[in-house]
C-alpha cells in the first residue's frame, strides 16, 4: 500500500480525535504544530513540556496562525492530568523526549493515573524519542501487563528539525505492513509527516532502524568531513568539488543536504551557511551513535566502524561549541587538527591526544 494510498483512504474517512503532545523542543513543537495546523473541528489537542517558557510560546505562535482553532488547544502542566485534566479520554499521546528514563517516566505516571482513573476506551501512547530498544520494550511491557488494552509503539523519526519544520518527517514503526497500521495512527503520523515505514512486527523495531540509520549517518558524515578536508588539502576549489560529488558515487545526505561547506547550496539555507548553527547537533548525533553501539552488543553484532566513531564523536563533544553545533562542523574541526609525533593536537584549544 503506497502511502499516497493511505493519505487518501485517511482522508476520505474522517477519524475525530483527542490528541495528546508531551516534550516541545526543537523537533516536537514542530510536529504538534503540524497536528494543531489539520485539527477537525470536533478535535481537541493537549500539550505539555517541561519548561512552561516552550509551551506558552508554542500557543502563541500556532494559535497566532490559526486562530480559529484556538478553542482546541489546551496546555496542561503536568502528566497526570493528561488522564484528569482532559474533556474526553485521548485517543494518542504523542512523546518526543531527550532519553529512555524521560519516556520511562512519562508513561510510568500516565499508567499509574490511568489505573486510579479507569477509562472505558484505550489509548494509544507513541514514542517518537530516540531511546535504547530494551528501554522502549520495558515500556511497552509495562503498558500491556498494567492496561492490556492501550498500546505503546515506537514511531521514531527521520528527517531532522528541518523535516519536522517542513512537516516531511519519516516515521518508522513496529509494524509488519502497512495494512497493520490502523487509519486513525495514519491520519496522525500524515499529519506530521510524509512517510511511513513498517519495519517489522517486534516492539522495537522502528527503534532498529531509526538506530542503524543513524548510525550510517554518524560514520558517513565523518567520512564526508575527511573526504572534504582531503580535498581541502589537494587545493581544490571546494564549491565545485562538493557539486561533483553531489553527482558521483560518494554522494550522501551529509555530502549534499547537509553540505559542510559554506555557500554551496545558499537557497536551502544550510547550517553551514550560519556557523553550523541549528541543525542535528553533535551531541545528539553522539546520543544516537552511542545507542546503536550499545545495542549493537546487546545482539552480539560486531560494528567495525562503530568503535573508532564512536571515539571521535566523543573527543569532538568534549568542545561545548562542537557538541552543540550541527554534525557538519566535523569538518571544521577536524581541519583544527595535525599530528605530531603520533599524537593528534587541537590546534585550537592546544590540546593533544589519541584516538
Amino acid at each position: 500500500m503506497s502511502l499516497r494510498f493511505v493519505r487518501a483512504f485517511s482522508h476520505a474517512n474522517v477519524l475525530r480525535a483527542n490528541y495528546g503532545f508531551i516534550g516541545l523542543g526543537q523537533m516536537g513543537q514542530h510536529m504538534a504544530r503540524h497536528i494543531y495546523a489539520q485539527l477537525e473541528p470536533s478535535d481537541k489537542l493537549y500539550v505539555y513540556d517541561t519548561v512552561p517558557e516552550a509551551t506558552k510560546a508554542f500557543v502563541e505562535n500556532v494559535t497566532s496562525q490559526k486562530p480559529e482553532a484556538k478553542s482546541q488547544l489546551q496546555t496542561l502542566d503536568s502528566i497526570p492530568k493528561f488522564v484528569t485534566d482532559v474533556d474526553a479520554q485521548l485517543d494518542f499521546i504523542v512523546s518526543m523526549v531527550p532519553e529512555g528514563k524521560h519516556v520511562k517516566g512519562v508513561v510510568s505516571e500516565l499508567v499509574d493515573t490511568y489505573k486510579a482513573h479507569p477509562q472505558n476506551a484505550s489509548t494509544t501512547f507513541l514514542d517518537s524519542s530516540t531511546i535504547d530498544i530494551p528501554t522502549s520494550v520495558e515500556v511497552h511491557e509495562l503498558v500491556k501487563k498494567e492496561l492490556p488494552s492501550f498500546d505503546f509503539i515506537d514511531t521514531p523519526v527521520s528527517g531532522g528539525v528541518a523535516g519536522a519544520r517542513k512537516g516531511t518527517l519519516s516515521f518508522m514503526l513496529s509494524r509488519a505492513e502497512h495494512n497493520d497500521v490502523a487509519p486513525d495512527l495514519v491520519k496522525l503520523l500524515n499529519m506530521m509527516g510524509s512517510n511511513i515505514f513498517p519495519c517489522g512486527s517486534r516492539h522495537g523495531a522502528g527503534l532498529a532502524a531509526k538506530l542503524s540509520n543513524n548510525y550510517l549517518l554518524a560514520v558517513t558524515n565523518l567520512a564526508v568531513a575527511d573526504s572534504f578536508q582531503l580535498a581541502k588539502a589537494f587545493d581544490l576549489n571546494l564549491q565545485h568539488y562538493a557539486k561533483l560529488v553531489a553527482v558521483s558515487t560518494g554522494k550522501s545526505w551529509a555530502s549534499v543536504d547537509n553540505c559542510p561547506i559554506p555557500g554551496v547550496y545558499p537557497e536551502n539555507s544550510l547550517p553551514a551557511d550560519v556557523g553550523y548553527e541549528g541543525g542535528f547537533i553533535t551531541k545528539l548525533t553522539k546520543k544516537d551513535l552511542v545507542l546503536a553501539t550499545d545495542c549493537a552488543s546487546q545482539y552480539d553484532r560486531a560494528l567495525f566502524l562503530g568503535d573508532i566513531s564512536k571515539k571521535w564523536y566523543l573527543k569532538a563533544c568534549e568542545r561545548e561549541d562542537l557538541g552543540s553545533r550541527d554534525l557538519a562542523v566535523l569538518y571544521e574541526w577536524l581541519g583544527e587538527l595535525k599530528k605530531e609525533s603520533g599524537e593528534y593536537v587541537d590546534n585550537k584549544t592546544s590540546e593533544k591526544f589519541n584516538i
